[in-house]
């Protein structure tokens, strides 16, 4: 890998450091996939065939990850995949954050990920599945949408609809039983 894609590439992660773990930034990076094809014109890097990018807890894998510069600032990062995987451990002892969609795009300036079709988001063994999931990753907040966030029909002429399964908070259950005893 030349010197401008590995350059590239820092400045994917530089934007994640800041709400992933903090050893995540000092990791580095590596990108493995079949093919990668640079235009520096257009600033867009686009790695193609089982890619798979990893740096410290954060790795995605996917069929195809373009990443798109103004400068030498990321401005967009677009996994796509059948389907794309994220995971990354946002907390330190927490559980990692996962997502899957047939769509992963991440906003740099605003450190936002959409997942489109078919998407799945598990947090702290929380999950979130619909059609279109946004994920501010500073915040930890999650909106979760139906079909391109209009809950228009889905194939079959039905409402699209979103599923959250909220998990009971365990340690309060256990404080309880500690106060019963």
């Amino acid at each position: 890998m030349n010197k401008i894609n590995w350059l590239m590439l820092l400045c994917l992660l530089g934007p994640l450091s800041a709400s992933a773990l903090p050893q995540d930034w000092q990791q580095q990076l590596v990108i493995e996939s079949d093919t990668a094809e640079f235009d520096r014109k257009s600033g867009i890097v686009v790695y193609r065939g089982h890619v798979e990018l990893l740096q410290g807890s954060l790795k995605i894998n996917a069929d195809r990850i373009l990443l798109i510069f103004n400068g030498n600032t990321l401005e967009q990062a677009v996994a796509e995949g059948n389907p794309a995987h994220y995971q990354q451990q946002v907390n330190p002892g927490k559980p990692i954050t996962q997502a899957t969609a047939q769509r992963i795009e991440y906003f740099a300036g605003k450190r936002e990920l959409k997942f489109r079709g078919q998407a799945r988001l598990i947090q702290e063994n929380n999950e979130f599945s619909g059609e279109l999931i946004r994920y501010d990753v500073m915040s930890e907040t999650v909106y979760a949408a139906g079909s391109d966030g209009h809950n228009s029909p889905g194939e079959d002429g039905k409402k699209q609809r979103i599923k959250v399964i909220i998990q009971p908070n365990r340690a309060n259950d256990e404080d309880i039983q500690d106060t019963q005893s």
